[in-house]
């Protein structure tokens, strides 16, 4: 199985003289030439067959430049002869890629063998490269680490501090104290959403013109699946409805290497030749971030963007995408797109879920991205440019919100993000035990998240500004701790209020101050979250769910256990990649696609 130039030149020799390792190569040798085309011009059946054994020493042996051709475009060296390399291509795609690459293709070769050799000789060194490039070439943006040594030191002093002054003193100043930092906290988390909700604070974005067919630039889909079979079909639907030419797209689905089901399913389709199925290699952390890192050395897209295997974007999102970027210079390395629901009015957890994203999706981070402050990505439908991208180091695989690290990590490397009104229907979580799985593990995340950029805070707030340092404060920390608190201190203030003791701490200036300001904060944050919400929904077109916005503190409640849950993964397992089940939806088994889409654009009006 060794690399041999001189065996290789004769393989290129002997088959295209004989027909060795393809009954087509004398005779189709013959015949091109007696109609005096070239075997340049020869159709892809009766191209040579390179021989499959010979492949991993080839691609032993690639320089850079040839491995990046048989990783994107799968082209690989047939012959290396002096001043000329010749090449045999994969796909159909292979060969008109190198057509215009100005590259000559003399044999075809098998794509199972390819993908087992690839498997075989690069798959290592690909794996290594997802999992640890970031960590090599950026130790301190990567969550491989939980602590610092300085933050594990500065947390052993705060606690004893807080031992001490408890000891010391009372407890009960403690507390206030404790009341007091929280409640500043919380109140910059209030205020982010009282400039989300201010007039003018998103402006409308000027038109940008759509670009002719043959200006798109090629576009890389990402897909990573893992047990999702349920929603396979709807999933090919979405991407197979894309307004984008076939030939500049290059959609990866990818599979783990121990889901033999889902690859079974995916390999017993007829799929076009723009699909590509990428199988990552057993290791870990098995995280979504970790397949995405593997499957975008393959990508060759100069934009690319994610979709999740429940998603169904509008078809022409690509294309405003694409737009957008041309009329943007380089700095601008990220859109984001509009997540919300196809089944928002399936049941409370569904309407709540909606209202949710609605806010986020809607209102706060198209006010962020207006005001220039850094923007935590969501999971799906963020399309980047793809060299923007390997610049900052690409996915952390081991940070379970691998989206919102990311969007921070785009704003501390001088990129920008932005939000465009474009629309990617997903699947709310009908059950609430698979919603807690799924928000645990989100609440890991921005912890985890916190952790790394505050590592060096005085670099962080030089690279994020002030606005932005508190920003990032309020979007990862902050969610995490008002998850983690907020029960407990509303209990607090009720048995404040109800028991009495309010009229005796009023007394106290300190203490009826702290009342005051908390109960100012507890009432402004459900007031702008709410409005936030009903802004949010409005602009989808969801009018009057006036039950659904009067009982979001009872679902504001339900992140409390998954909070806690959350605190103890971090401490035991803090890369465990919690599986959201897909495919639950009533509407799955009730309509398909088409009931989906229609249920998606309807206005609703029941609460």
């Amino acid at each position: 199985m060794g690399y041999n130039r001189a065996n290789d030149g004769a393989w290129l020799g002997s088959d295209l003289g004989s027909g060795h390792g393809s009954k087509h190569g004398f005779a189709a040798k013959q015949a091109l030439e007696a109609s005096g085309r070239s075997l340049d011009d020869a159709p892809r059946d009766v191209l040579p067959l390179f021989p499959g054994h010979l492949l991993p020493g080839m691609l032993m042996r690639l320089t850079p430049q040839d491995r990046e051709l048989a990783l994107k475009h799968k082209l690989v060296p047939a012959a290396v002869l002096p001043g000329m390399t010749v090449y045999s291509a994969i796909t159909p795609a292979a060969e008109r890629a190198a057509q215009a690459l100005g590259l000559r293709v003399v044999a075809r070769a098998d794509a199972a063998a390819f993908r087992k050799a690839v498997r075989f000789v690069l798959g290592p060194g690909l794996l290594r490269e997802a999992v640890s490039g970031l960590a090599r070439r950026h130790p301190g943006l990567s969550a491989q680490r939980r602590f610092t040594g300085q933050q594990l030191a500065g947390l052993m002093v705060w606690l004893a501090l807080v031992a001490a002054t408890g000891i010391g003193l009372d407890w009960g100043y403690v507390l206030l104290a404790a009341s007091l930092l929280s409640g500043c906290f919380f109140a910059m988390t209030v205020a982010i959403r009282i400039l989300a909700l201010l007039p003018g604070t998103v402006l409308q974005a000027p038109a940008v013109p759509p670009l002719t067919t043959s200006a798109l630039p090629s576009y890389s889909v990402l897909v990573p699946l893992f047990r999702e079979t349920a929603v396979l079909n709807q999933l090919i639907g979405g991407l197979m409805a894309l307004d984008y030419p076939v030939a500049k797209l290059d959609i990866k689905l990818i599979l783990e290497e121990e889901d033999v089901l889902m690859q079974r399913a995916v390999m017993a389709r007829q799929l076009p030749e723009h699909f590509d199925v990428i199988v990552v290699p057993a290791g870990k952390p098995q995280t979504k971030p970790r397949a995405l890192n593997y499957a975008l050395q393959f990508s060759r897209g100069e934009l690319l963007t994610i979709y999740d295997s429940e998603d169904v974007p509008e078809p022409d999102q690509l294309r405003r995408a694409a737009a957008i970027f041309a009329a943007r210079d380089e700095g601008l390395a990220c859109l984001q797109a509009v997540l919300t629901y196809y089944n928002p009015n399936e049941n409370w957890l569904t309407r709540q879920f909606t209202a949710e994203y609605a806010a986020l999706f809607n209102v706060l981070l198209p006010a962020l991205a207006a005001t220039g402050l850094p923007l935590p990505l969501g999971g799906t439908s963020n399309h980047f440019r793809s060299a923007a991208l390997r610049a900052v180091g690409a996915w952390d695989p081991f940070n379970v919100t691998e989206d919102a690290d990311l969007g921070y990590r785009f704003r501390r490397m001088g990129f920008e993000t932005d939000a465009f009104e474009s629309r990617t229907y997903e699947e709310a979580n009908t059950q609430l035990w698979n919603w807690m799985r799924q928000r645990r593990r989100w609440l890991k995340g921005f912890l985890h998240t916190w952790l790394v950029l505050m590592r060096h805070p005085v670099q962080l707030f030089r690279e994020a500004g002030p606005s932005g340092f508190w920003t990032v404060q309020c979007m990862s920390l902050g969610v995490f701790a008002s998850a983690l608190l907020h029960p407990f201190f509303l209990a607090h203030t009720l048995w404040f209020f109800l028991s009495g003791r309010v009229y005796q701490e009023l007394a106290t200036p300190l203490h009826g101050g702290a009342i005051g300001l908390g109960g100012a904060i507890l009432l402004l944050g459900y007031g702008v979250s709410m409005a936030c919400a009903q802004r949010g929904l409005a602009r989808l077109g969801y009018w009057h769910w006036t039950g659904t916005i009067l009982t979001m503190p009872l679902y504001w409640m339900l992140m409390t256990p998954a909070a806690w849950m959350a605190l103890w993964d971090f401490a035991v397992r803090p890369h465990h990649w919690h599986k959201t089940q897909h495919g639950l939806s009533a509407l799955l088994r009730a309509g398909g696609g088409k009931t989906r889409r229609q249920s998606a654009g309807r206005k609703l009006s029941r609460t």
